[in-house]
């Protein structure tokens, strides 16, 4: 898949009451990404994670247009073409154990309970999650290894756009090991955009990097 950002604008509002102005998140940034996989960089507040959100279909862009092989998307459409592993994980539900949240979440995405789990086995076997640890509850794991159970749940749908927001954080020498082989494989067909305050791993993830100022794409460095 090929994805394509034309002018994305993106401003949240003050909070109320705060005397505050607008954020401007998203300053018109035009990109072009995929197949294959492509690094963004920059600064905390430069724009990485909103753009993220914006191309999955999680929030709706005040301006521009995103096209996915060359036809103009829709928010809906996105959801569903693309798979998104945020830098946090806030969105799992924390008294159920990892197995249980990855079947409810491939649910989401269509996947029949079984090849969930399957897929989530053999995806935890390549960024050393324990077995064991499929069926802890998921708050008693460590942040490492929440982390591994984010990826899993973004690397298990198949998508043809997968968006990595911060992927390494709290992993392992051998766990990035193994994403990094993931990344690779997974970029041979699908559009992958990984994000990473690490300039080695970011470089040894992707093949071609832009990097974000103030919310606009400022090239290749």
């Amino acid at each position: 898949m090929r994805i394509e950002a034309r002018g994305l604008v993106k401003t949240f509002p003050a909070p109320p009451f705060s005397g505050g102005s607008p954020l401007r998140a998203l300053d018109g940034i035009s990109l072009e990404a995929g197949p294959g996989v492509t690094g963004l960089e920059g600064p905390n507040g430069s724009g990485k994670t909103t753009l993220f959100k914006t191309l999955a279909g999680i929030l709706e862009a005040d301006g521009g247009a995103v096209l996915a092989d060359g036809a103009t998307t829709s928010s809906s459409r996105l959801r569903e073409l693309a798979a998104y592993c945020p830098a946090n994980p806030r969105s799992f539900y924390f008294r159920l154990s990892p197995a249980e949240n990855l079947r409810f979440f491939g649910a989401l995405a269509g996947l029949p309970a079984g090849l969930a789990l399957e897929r989530a086995a053999a995806l935890a076997g390549r960024l050393g999650l324990a077995r064991a640890d499929l069926d802890r509850r998921f708050d008693r794991l460590s942040e490492g290894n929440m982390q591994k159970v984010s990826l899993i749940r973004a690397f298990s749908r198949g998508a043809p756009l997968l968006l990595l927001d911060e992927p390494f954080r709290g992993l392992d020498a051998e766990a990035c090991r193994g994403l990094l082989d993931l990344i690779a494989e997974t970029g041979r067909e699908a559009a992958v955009l990984v994000s990473s305050h690490s300039p080695e791993l970011l470089r040894k993830a992707a093949g071609r990097i832009i990097r974000l100022e103030n919310g606009r794409a400022g090239g290749t460095p």
